[in-house]
């Protein structure tokens, strides 16, 4: 009896002995492990997550040495040239202003009736040179026709029958032509240049400068222009009388220094054509008249 219990007690010590071993421990290790991960994969994470560290990817920071700003800041060249400021260019026609204007009728002593038409111009133009030509304007037309309305006053003849005026304009240059009509048929011209750009008075030279015509070229001119107007004045008359009235006298003068030379009165035309106040040698009456000839001589324009 006693053997047997001891048998038994042997059996169930070998028993407790396998139980306590490496299967009981695992098995209760796995189990307890996976018991854990099954209740933290069920319930939700209510902590916060991790804050992630990004690293910019900025390039790299290149350190450029600082050097002084010069004084002046360079410039590309420029091809184009230099441009010079311009003031506003002046209306050469706004300068021609109108001094006087009268006509009418009048009778004189002998019951002689004729019209009479004055008209005077004048340069708006705030220049000692602009003065300068109102000044001979009523010097050798202004006083003609205050003794005429003198003479009529007086119920005399009347000598001046009209002053007229008119103006051309090329580039910058106003030209003023006055007109003196006389009952002895003769008629005074007066023709006034000026360079409104230069606030200046043109005479005859300066004009050509400035139209950039010779002297020679334009004295030639007019020796052609004069002796053909001549030639064609008096075509009609006769070979055979022409030594009677003094034509072949007369051809010699016309294109002679006398009446050729740079003291003639010039202008240039809307056009640039030149015009010359001719004094064309007269057979009879005066000893010569005066006649606008276009001389076909053009300045540069």
């Amino acid at each position: 009896m006693k053997k047997t219990i001891a048998l038994l007690l042997a059996v169930l010590l070998m028993l407790l002995t396998g139980c306590s071993g490496d299967g009981t421990a695992a098995g209760s290790s796995t189990g307890a492990h996976t018991e854990a991960s099954s209740t933290e994969a069920a319930e939700p994470v209510t902590t916060a997550p991790e804050t992630v560290s990004v690293t910019e990817t900025t390039a790299p920071v290149t350190t450029v040495p600082v050097t002084e700003a010069p004084t002046e800041i360079p410039t590309e060249a420029s091809t184009e040239a230099p441009t010079e400021p311009v003031g506003e260019r002046i209306d050469p026609w706004s300068l021609m202003g109108e001094l006087l204007f009268e006509q009418g009728s009048y009778v004189d002593e002998f019951e002689n009736e004729d019209t009479y038409s004055y008209s005077l111009p004048i340069l708006k133009a705030d220049t000692p040179d602009a003065a300068a030509i109102n000044q001979e304007i009523d010097e050798d037309f202004g006083s003609n026709v205050r003794e005429a309305k003198q003479a009529m006053e007086a119920h005399q003849s009347l000598a001046l029958f009209s002053v007229g005026y008119y103006g051309e304009v090329w580039q910058d240059v106003l030209t003023v032509v006055l007109i003196s009509h006389w009952n002895s048929g003769f008629d005074q011209y007066g023709v006034y240049a000026y360079d409104v750009a230069a606030g200046r008075r043109l005479d005859t030279p300066a004009l050509l400068e400035k139209m950039g015509v010779s002297q020679d070229d334009f004295l030639e001119a007019c020796r052609t222009q004069f002796r053909r107007y001549f030639e064609e004045q008096y075509n009609g008359l006769p070979e055979d009388r022409r030594e009677d009235y003094g034509y072949n006298a007369a051809l010699e003068r016309v294109d002679g220094p006398e009446f050729v030379n740079l003291d003639l009165m010039a202008y240039p035309d809307a056009n640039g054509d030149i015009v010359v106040i001719a004094p064309i040698v007269s057979l009879a009456g005066a000893d010569y008249y005066y006649h606008p000839i276009h001389l076909g001589l053009n300045g540069a324009n």
